[in-house]
């Protein structure tokens, strides 16, 4: 007799930032998807979330009917018909960041493009992909902004336009970063990885809002108190536990940033055992 895998147990939380939240979550039959639209102060409020929604939507089409490919052409797919059905523009377009889990029978596959993670839990270790060639990238002015908001200077809306008018003459092209916008060619830029699916005990997609209380807060040591915090409190716990790390400091002072609180995304995705 055949065992057939059992069905993968979904949970997810969201938390706005300082206003509507840009993130999105999509959850298929066999996959999950996370999106961080970015907020631009160029292009309108709500223009990131924009983009994410419509991407999600493109991507959860894909999924099922790209069964064969792996992740980045699906993305590459969706990438290009987003551009072309709303003319979008490489440079002057929203954008997002995506994370992906897909499963088969057989195997699990995960995708990042930009600032988002995702943890896999294997019998054995925590495999982390996280792309951060958005926050290599050297901006002049982006060590003395965050020293001056330590100092106690207010958040300061034309610097971050400045900033990113910045990002935005180094998006998608070599030696700056890729991100999810109208160039579809981002998509074979992605950080991708697969694990055989009876290895796998639990992942966590998360947007760099709600990745922080790991990485840079550090109110939970690494990516295993992760895990076990999602088990045991849940997801939405994750979330309080970092919301109110950013209402404890709420003018950036020991932990500078661009805004008090940024949009937050999770999801927990858990890989029963065969009985």
């Amino acid at each position: 007799m055949v065992l057939q895998p059992r069905a993968p147990i979904v949970t997810t939380a969201e938390r706005a930032g300082d206003g509507r939240t840009e993130d999105r979550i999509f959850v298929q039959p066999n996959a999950v998807i996370v999106l961080d639209g970015a907020t631009s102060v160029e292009l309108g409020p709500g223009s990131g979330g924009w983009y994410a929604d419509m991407l999600g939507q493109e991507l959860a089409r894909r999924l099922a009917s790209f069964e064969g490919h792996d992740l980045r052409d699906a993305l590459a797919d969706a990438i290009a018909r987003l551009a072309l059905t709303h003319d979008l523009r490489p440079g002057r377009a929203p954008s997002a960041a995506v994370t992906i889990l897909r499963w088969t029978a057989q195997e699990v596959e995960g995708l990042v493009l930009c600032d988002t993670s995702l943890a896999v839990q294997t019998f054995g270790q925590i495999t982390v992909l996280h792309d951060d060639r958005l926050r290599k990238l050297d901006h002049p002015a982006r060590a003395a902004y965050l020293e001056a908001i330590s100092t106690g200077s207010p958040f300061d809306r034309e610097r971050l336009r400045q900033m990113q008018a910045f990002t935005r003459e180094h998006r998608n092209r070599p030696g700056g970063y890729w991100v999810a916008e109208a160039v579809p060619e981002a998509a074979g830029e992605a950080l991708r990885s697969v694990w055989p699916r009876q290895e796998v005990a639990a992942a966590l997609l998360a947007t760099d809002g709600a990745a922080t209380g790991i990485d840079t807060y550090r109110v939970l040591d690494d990516w295993a108190a992760g895990f076990a915090m999602a088990t045991d409190r849940g997801v939405e716990a994750m979330l309080d536990l970092v919301h109110q790390t950013e209402l404890d400091d709420p003018q950036a002072r020991r932990w500078p940033r661009f805004k008090t609180h940024d949009d937050k995304a999770l999801a927990f995705v858990r890989f029963p055992q065969e009985a």
